[in-house]
């Protein structure tokens, strides 16, 4: 009988602590991040009346007889189970969902909880308010986030200063249009040469220019000749000369062979005028061909044997343009010219007026352009330069900033070269000039806040699609190309990579993103989805300034509870696994914080549950008592 009395009193004392767990979920159905206890119980160790007994051949098996002495408490478990998420519209709070918790350090101790109500205390220290543990994270580096380091407390104080950054690496993004109309007429303007070649000027091969009011031709030249600048004579010229010197604005000098011999003196400083009518040989090429048209048919011409006057009246020479041959002989009544085709007659050509359509055409408001392209429009254009083959410019904006925070807007064009060899392929300058070609340097004049005049330059580059829309990496064609300023504070080369472009039918809708900023002061932080605070900076920056770690667990539930919601590593815990959270399968939600995971149904369920346990344990120890008090009285 005495036995029952343990028995009872081991159940009352068990079914106590069952509900001393249930009364503790009670008290923390509202407490931030709260995981529930659970209570398990197992029977003990029974006593052994008779053990079992295996059959003979004249009676059969029994079992054994054993009484149980009592319960035992088995375990009281943490539940892990996710709480709900509540909108607090707090952004500095945040919210886990997952098996993951966060990481706070207090003194020399580190501890991990689900209590996600975190703010920035006086000095810009992200802290759990309530014990000023330090909330543990990654420190960004100009934004950058190395979470493969160990974490440290976080740290962003409102007011701080973002330093003015140089602008080195400028991107473009999205499409190009395949289907972009190119031009394929032009009518008006007038035709600019850019550069005259020393190869384009001989005794066979004159340039005429005009020099103090007289004509001459120049058989020869010691340099290139760039007719967009002003050339004017560097000394005087003399009766009976056969040189002139002549000096530009940029000091470069260059040194013309005259033909005849100068019949006139001109004083320095006199301005040599180049006929815009002049189309040297050097300008026409298989990339810029020019059209000829000869009796409403026309001829892609990808070479000349001289300069080409294209205001005269040519025609083909008698024989000049037979059958199977690849060049055409055109005439003025004086002079001949041989054209070169991209391809052989097909037969053979008469005596006929030849129409000769120039490569590039600049048009301005003295002088405006018809310009005709694939669609069928007509474009009425007064400035800009156009080439028969090419689109109209794309234009463009890159926004780069000097290392002083000056903001300089830069123009950059793209031009489709639309001939057939070369439809995938896009010129990428900073002029909008369509006739420019593959690595000729193109320049664009700044002015920065303080009136200074800073030059902008890029080598022309060359993009290519395939026939999927793609860009070409592995061909000649660029990936990237190299804007320089140049005349600022200090030099400064800006990477303009086109590689997350594309080409597909459709629309153009291609924009670029730079690094680089001007000087900014934080104003505001933020918090994302990934555990990233942002910072907002007064230029209008946002910048990565820290991210929130999340440490991971094989056994959560064997965590060593410390109050405060705070949890421990013990011997069954596991070791923590720390990593951002989307490595770890974690979702985290700013502004919110997460419910307790108790639910009051159950808990009042266990709550019975566990009274109608008490009570038939203490009903055991009653009940035995007045056995034993029966026994007792028989003695009586």
């Amino acid at each position: 009988m005495m036995r029952a009395l343990y028995t009872g009193r081991l159940g009352i004392k068990n079914h106590q602590t069952k509900m001393d767990v249930v009364g503790n979920n009670i008290s923390n159905v509202n407490t931030v991040g709260f995981k529930s206890g659970r209570t398990t119980f197992s029977d003990m160790l029974s006593q052994t009346l008779k053990n079992a007994a295996a059959p003979t051949g004249t009676v059969g098996s029994t079992n054994p007889l054993q009484i149980g002495l009592g319960v035992n408490l088995s375990s009281v478990d943490t539940i892990f189970k996710n709480g709900a998420p509540v909108t607090t519209d707090k952004n500095t709070d945040l919210c886990l969902s997952g098996e993951g918790l966060f990481i706070v350090r207090g003194g020399n101790e580190t501890y991990y909880t689900r209590d996600g109500a975190f703010a920035f205390d006086g000095e810009g220290n992200y802290v759990l308010p309530g014990t000023g543990h330090y909330v543990q994270g990654w420190m960004a580096a100009d934004g950058v986030i190395n979470a493969s380091g160990s974490v440290g407390d976080i740290k962003v104080q409102k007011g701080q200063i973002m330093p003015a950054k140089a602008t080195d690496l400028v991107s473009y993004f999205y499409n190009l249009d395949a289907e972009l109309p190119v031009v394929t007429g032009i009518s008006g303007g007038e035709q600019v040469n850019t550069t005259i070649l020393v190869s384009d000027v001989s005794e066979d091969n004159p340039l005429p220019v005009e020099f103090g009011g007289k004509q001459y031709a120049v058989v020869g030249i010691s340099g290139n000749l760039d007719s967009s600048k002003t050339w004017s004579a560097k000394e005087d010229i003399k009766l009976g000369d056969t040189t002139a010197e002549w000096v530009n604005e940029d000091g470069d000098v260059v040194t013309a062979k005259l033909s005849p011999a100068a019949t006139f003196e001109s004083d320095k400083g006199a301005i040599l005028t180049v006929p815009q009518s002049i189309l040297t040989k050097s300008s026409v090429t298989e990339t810029y061909p020019l059209i000829a048209r000869i009796d409403g048919k026309s001829f892609t011409v990808v070479g000349i044997d001289k300069n080409l006057d294209y205001t005269k009246n040519w025609q083909v020479k008698a024989g000049g343009a037979t059958a199977g041959s690849d060049t055409i002989t055109i005439t003025d009544g004086t002079d001949d010219l041989v054209l070169t085709l991209d391809s052989p007659l097909e037969e053979s050509l008469g005596v006929t007026q030849v129409a000769i359509t120039v490569s590039s055409t600049v048009a301005s408001k003295d002088s405006p352009a018809l310009i005709t392209l694939s669609n069928g429009t007509v474009v009425t254009a007064t400035e800009g330069s156009y080439k028969i083959g090419n689109s109209m410019p794309v234009t463009t904006t890159v926004t780069v900033y000097d290392s002083t925070g000056s903001t300089h807007k830069i123009p950059v064009y793209f031009v489709r070269e639309g001939n057939e060899s070369t439809s995938n392929k896009w010129l990428v300058s900073l002029t909008p000039d369509a006739s420019v070609t593959k690595g000729q340097t193109t320049t664009t004049e700044l002015v920065d806040a303080e009136g200074n005049t800073i030059t902008a330059s890029l080598p022309v580059a060359e993009i290519q699609f395939d026939s999927q829309g793609n860009l070409v990496t592995d061909s000649e064609g660029d990936v990237q190309g190299t804007i320089t300023l140049s005349g600022g504070t200090a030099d400064q080369n800006v990477t303009v990579d086109f590689s997350a472009l594309t080409q597909y039918a459709g629309s153009t809708t291609i924009s670029s993103s730079g690094n680089g900023n001007t000087e900014g002061i934080l104003t505001e932080v933020q918090l994302d989805s990934s555990g990233t605070i942002v910072g907002i900076y007064s230029n209008n920056v946002r910048r990565a300034e820290a991210q929130v770690a999340v440490a991971q667990f094989s056994n959560p539930a064997g965590l060593l509870k410390n109050g405060t919601s705070f949890y421990k590593v013990s011997a069954n815990s596991g070791t923590p696994v720390v990593d951002q959270a989307n490595k770890l399968g974690v979702v985290m939600t700013p502004g919110a914080l997460e419910m307790s995971n108790v639910s009051l149904a159950n808990e009042f369920a266990e709550m019975i549950i566990t009274q109608r346990g008490f009570q038939s344990n203490a009903k055991i120890v009653t009940v035995g008592d007045e056995m034993i008090e029966t026994a007792v009285n028989m003695k009586r």
